[in-house]
Parts: C-alpha cells; structure tokens; sequence
C-alpha cells in the first residue's frame, strides 16, 4: 500500500507516467487545476494556497524519497509532485489572470530547466528533500520576476 500511495503522490496523480514531458505535463495540469480551484472558489485566500503548497511539498518529500528507493535512482523522470509544488510556489501571492498563469508557467519550466545557481546544487541534497528543493527555488524565482512584472505593469 506504501508503494502505491507513494507512485501516486510522487507522480502527481499518476501524470508522471505519460511519456514525452512530464514535468511540462505536470506543471501544465497544475495551472490548470489551480486556476480551476480559483474560479469555483471565487478566489482562492492566500493563506489556503501557501498551505496547500506546504502540504504538497511535505508530501513531496516523502513520497519522492521512497519511489527514488524503490526505483534506484537520485530523481526518477516519474516524479512530478516537485513540479506541482514549484508551480504553486510560482503563484503565492499574486493576481490571478491569463498574464500571471501563462508567463508564471513557463518562468517556472525555464528555471526547472535551466537550473541557475544554487538550484542545480540543491538537487545533491538527500532523502527526497533535493528532488523538491531545486524546484521550490525554481518557482521563488518565477514567482519574484512576475512581483516585479506586476508591480512594473501597475505603475
């Protein structure tokens, strides 16, 4: 049961087992899924979005450390659930709109790609932490171009 409630958490709802991209994927459904939750929700409190993004990231963890045992490698292609928690961190405390998603999302697949200093050096820390890590700061610097983007844009 372990096994297969980590596969699914890690993978991110099983997104991480289609081929192709499945970060892209992953980070795509994200969007979706937030902006879907914003909309019934008629906005979503931040409060309830950084939780869910703790709460996503303490999965994450866990659920990535043990599909990394159990598939014997550092970060197995199939664990997307640091893509879902970069991609929400991207989105904390910001406007909800086609500007913020659309740019948010590719940002966060740049810097996840690109992995600029220090995020390349997060990925060597242990027991899942450094899977999630590197994309956590992947999606403050998404988050912190779009603050400035938006303040810009305000002015």
């Amino acid at each position: 049961m372990k096994n297969h409630l980590s596969l699914l958490f890690a993978s991110g709802l099983y997104i991480g087992l289609i081929p192709g991209a499945p970060g892209t994927y992953a980070s795509i459904a994200t969007t979706l899924v937030f902006y879907l939750t914003w909309k019934i929700a008629h906005g979503i409190v931040p409060a309830l979005h950084l939780s869910v993004t703790c709460l996503v990231t303490a999965v994450g963890v866990f659920a990535a450390a043990e599909v990394s045992r159990q598939r014997g490698l550092e970060d197995p292609q199939i664990v997307v659930i640091d893509e879902v928690a970069g991609q929400l961190v991207t989105f904390l405390f910001l406007p909800v709109g086609a500007f913020n998603l659309f740019v948010g999302t590719a940002l966060f697949r740049v810097f996840d790609i690109w992995k600029p200093f220090p995020i390349r050096r997060l990925e060597s820390l242990r027991n899942g932490v450094g899977i999630m890590a590197d994309d956590l700061l992947a999606g403050v610097y998404a988050n912190l171009i779009l603050q400035v983007l938006n303040w810009l844009l305000r002015r």
